[in-house]
């Protein structure tokens, strides 16, 4: 708009918050002029008349201009005419934004207003009044120049400084923006706002922000095609795609499939993604579980080793049948590795799974490791794990030499805090030529062994699995024993440990030996009393006084002649 003096009147907000334009001498507007919307704007009538003319060339023959301006939207004030005033010369890439709206300035001008966009931006909307608007265009034209000279504008509207230099400060920041603007991410229309590059402070993208803080509680999960990795990494969308997938539709658990699948390492060692992945092993389609597996494959040992990892391959395991191909190579990758694993917090529960469910005859590279190892890993807190396993679901010719290194150490095991629980094993699953060995063993030592912390649990284990014959010498043995003064029996009523052992003996022995037994301990009820685990007796022989109405009777021997 070469030629027409720009409007530039500095201005203010007065204490009731309204915008005051004070023109001064130098635009030769008389009096103070308040801006209060939705009254009309006041200004003298030779400025109104010229607004007149450069909203008609702004707006490119835009019809509804000031042409009558007792009507228009600006009203004269007086007849008052303003003097005559040195015309001011816009720069050429001057980017300006003002509260009504952009003034054309240059073709290069990048602005946007509250109310309109000016040409240089035609394909611009505005909030209320595009282009073609006459309130738009002619307050855009008349007022826009307030950056321009002695007043400045952030672009919402608001005044930032009229002082002399703040607008170059201000044109030095990029181009303004306004809060209503097409770029302005803060009214977004929809979901299809979101997108990978859409990143909140936090590192998440947005839709996984508005998630987690319940913006969508009805989300599904085709909403979220193009985030499932993000969400799989992360608590609350791992446990989202969990339960979505346990009751999703083929198609859905398919979409979800395509986008972890190139990385289904990545998600196996991650703390939440594992669960998906094990998710897909339980509810998937064969296909999948097999296209996971084969994922797996190259990767058992280190996965093994791995806290999450080795909870998909136990999960692979469990539920890929047996005789797939896949699983067979997967197991026999663990070759070489078997003791490293059984050794390992992670690895045994792999070795264990494997033993559960691959078939006996694909393992018996396990049981070639375990020569000449199994005393050392009956006593090693994972490998006890393990021993148990095989003598659960291995055959009997895989069994039997890993039964032989038992009975060689079974006097150190049973005192061992871990390798005590094998021997336990043995006794309550295993032949019954293999448990009299072991029987045979505790024989003579029930006294000492049932005072043992660990060891007493083994006494135990043999008074209730061994065989009747077997359990009435056991018995006998603490009756007629003397430790000391006292019996043994009074011996072990008193002990932390062997207390057990004795309301063991007195639950599972035969109705004569157990009259023998409770004679026994008759002599010595008052004193039980003064012991903590002496009470655990006589609460036990009131037991079975009143349940049974017990008559001691005469004493006489047990019915199978030992004593």
């Amino acid at each position: 708009m070469p030629g027409y003096p720009v409007l530039a009147p500095a201005a203010y907000y007065d204490q009731t918050g309204a915008l005051v334009v004070n023109a001064g001498a130098r635009n030769g507007i008389g009096a103070p002029v308040r801006l209060v919307a939705p009254a009309p704007v006041i200004i003298s009538s030779s400025a109104a008349q010229a607004a007149v003319a450069a909203a008609a060339a702004s707006a490119n023959g835009a019809a509804g201009g000031l042409a009558g301006t007792t009507n228009g939207p600006f009203r004269p004030l007086g007849t008052q005419q303003p003097q005559p005033q040195p015309q001011q010369q816009p720069s050429n890439n001057l980017a300006s934004s003002s509260f009504y709206g952009n003034n054309s300035l240059s073709s290069n001008s990048q602005s946007s207003s509250l109310f309109s966009q000016g040409s240089a931006q035609p394909a611009n909307t505005s909030l209320g009044f595009g282009s073609s608007s006459s309130l738009g265009a002619t307050l855009g034209s008349a007022l826009g120049g307030f950056g321009t000279a002695g007043g400045l504008t952030n672009g919402s509207g608001r005044y930032i400084s009229a002082a002399p230099g703040a607008e170059a400060k201000y044109r030095s920041a990029s181009s303004a923006s306004s809060l209503f603007s097409p770029s302005s991410t803060l009214f977004s229309s929809s979901r299809l706002r979101y997108g990978m590059s859409d990143v909140m402070p936090s590192g998440r993208s947005r839709l996984l922000e508005d998630f987690r803080n319940n913006r969508y509680p009805n989300l599904q999960l085709r909403e979220i095609a193009g985030h499932i990795m993000e969400f799989s990494q992360d608590q609350h969308g791992s446990r989202f795609i969990q339960l979505k997938l346990e009751r999703a539709t083929a198609a859905e658990r398919q979409l979800v499939f395509n986008e972890i699948l190139q990385a289904a390492y990545q998600l196996m060692v991650d703390v939440f993604g594992n669960y998906v992945i094990q998710k897909f092993f339980e509810f998937g389609s064969h296909e999948q579980k097999l296209a996971l597996a084969e994922r797996i494959r190259g990767h058992v040992l280190s996965l093994a080793l791995q806290m999450y990892g080795c909870r998909v391959i136990q999960k692979a395991l469990e539920f890929i049948p047996s005789d797939q191909q896949v699983i067979n190579e997967m197991v026999r990758e663990l070759d070489g590795h078997v003791l490293k694993c059984v050794k390992d917090q992670n690895g045994n529960h792999v070795v264990q799974k494997c033993i559960e469910c691959v078939q006996p005859q694909s393992l018996q590279f396990i049981i070639d490791a375990f020569k000449g190892q199994v005393f050392a890993l009956s006593t090693h807190p994972y490998g006890c794990r393990v021993i148990q396993r095989i003598l659960e679901h291995c055959l009997p010719d895989q069994t039997l030499p890993i039964l032989e290194e038992l009975h060689q150490h079974t006097e150190q095991l049973v005192q061992d805090q871990y390798g005590n629980y094998v021997i336990q094993h043995v006794l309550e699953h295993g032949r019954p030529e293999d448990k009299s060995k072991i029987v045979a063993e505790i024989r003579g030592n029930v006294l000492v062994l049932s005072q043992h912390k660990f060891a007493s649990n083994v006494v135990e284990k043999c008074v209730t699995h061994a065989s009747r014959t077997e359990r009435a010498v056991l018995i006998d043995e603490v009756c007629t024993m003397n430790d000391g003064p006292h019996s043994a029996l009074y011996t072990m009523m008193k002990d932390q440990y062997a207390n057990y052992v004795v309301q063991k003996m007195i639950d599972v022995a035969e109705p004569g030996q157990r009259k023998i037994v409770m004679h026994k301990i008759r002599p010595h009820i008052a004193t039980l009393r003064k012991y903590t685990y002496g009470k655990h007796i006589l609460a036990k022989l009131e037991k079975y006084y009143m349940k049974n109405g017990v008559d001691l009777g005469p004493i006489c021997g047990p019915p199978n002649g030992i004593i």
